[in-house]
């Protein structure tokens, strides 16, 4: 088959060679130490050299110093920039949190949820006010920012460990109210952040940092605030379960990811899956039972969007008149009433 495209000779002529020399070394630019130490007052982008200063001062852990440079970088931040305001207001809220001053950080939380307008704005501020909550002893409220963290999330092992944990403490609570406390052997995986949990610029750093502090924190005694908090759940068994079924289906996630991580990320993983196990056993499901919820946890991972290179959080950023957020009530009828049924007929 004979055809009629003409080339040009130079189109088979050899490339001529780069200018540059070869062997040359390439030294990067790099900044001075410390140089955001320089005198805010000559700098036109003084809000950025403050907002450098107190990251410095929150890992340092200085909470008290690391907020007063948050506000002053808030103070001097142009209205325009609406992304790194949240970002400083966010890290005020977290300097309080290590502060004791909750209720201070919560107004700063509230302030942001009526600024947002995107599922990752409401992402940030349900993750501050899960945190908040959990510190104020808040169980019902902190369930339920996280319900709803997953239900724009489903995909997100990190969240899933996170209520499982509120599930148990909920439970614990509730023992603690009705009789004598036998203690806890509670281990937060919170602090073990899943690579492929989705990563929101630069407010993921503290929120892990915050979620570390929760290893610390035993559920509180019983008071009138707990108590009434507590009304809306008064089946331990089922709260239990839901615990249960919570951390199979992290341990689902993560087994779905495991072939693509690889080194400390893979040992992350693995690591990750083991106390997952400790923590079934500690609850005591029988082998009918897990596999019974593996089943019914695990059927949208079978989904064609799940088997792409293991991808699982396929939502991106939407705006919040595309998203509607599901209820307490009919989160739970979503992940819980077919698993329930399937049980109780098990029985």
């Amino acid at each position: 088959m004979e055809c009629d495209f003409c080339f040009e000779d130079s189109v088979f002529s050899e490339t001529r060679e780069r200018t540059g020399q070869k062997g040359l070394s390439y030294t990067a630019r790099q900044c001075e130490p410390r140089w955001f130490a320089a005198d805010v007052e000559e700098l036109v982008e003084a809000h950025t050299v403050l907002k450098f200063r107190a990251d410095l001062s929150y890992r340092r852990e200085d909470y008290e110093k690391a907020f007063i440079e948050y506000s002053d970088c808030c103070a001097l931040t142009p209205l325009s920039n609406s992304a790194m305001r949240r970002d400083v207001q966010e890290s005020q809220a977290r300097c309080l949190i290590h502060l004791g001053r909750h209720k201070e950080a919560l107004q700063i939380a509230e302030l942001l949820a009526k600024g947002v307008g995107n599922t990752d704005h409401l992402t940030g501020v349900l993750n501050l006010q899960a945190t908040i909550h959990n510190h104020l002893g808040n169980l019902q409220e902190e369930m339920s920012c996280l319900q709803q963290l997953i239900s724009l999330h489903p995909f997100n092992p990190h969240f899933w460990v996170c209520l499982a944990e509120s599930y148990r403490s909920h439970v614990l609570a509730i023992t603690n109210c009705r009789g004598p406390s036998h203690g806890s052997d509670r281990l937060d995986l919170c602090s073990q952040t899943s690579p492929g949990a989705p990563q929101c610029t630069q407010h993921m750093a503290r929120t892990r940092d915050a979620n570390v502090s929760r290893d610390n924190v035993l559920p509180r005694p019983c008071n009138k605030r707990d108590t009434s908090s507590l009304t809306a759940y008064t089946d331990r068994e089922e709260l239990w379960m839901w615990s249960g079924a919570c951390f199979i289906r992290a341990r689902l996630l993560l087994q779905l990811i495991q072939p693509q991580h690889a080194s400390f990320v893979l040992e992350r993983n693995m690591k990750t899956q083991e106390q997952i196990e400790k923590q079934l056993e500690n609850i005591g499901l029988l082998e009918e039972q897990k596999m019974l919820i593996v089943e019914v946890m695990g059927e949208d991972l079978l989904a064609e969007r799940t088997k792409e290179e293991g991808q699982t959080d396929t939502k991106t950023t939407q705006t919040l008149a595309s998203f509607i957020m599901p209820s307490d009530e009919e989160f739970k009828v979503r992940w819980f009433q077919k698993m329930t049924a399937l049980l109780m007929t098990s029985k």
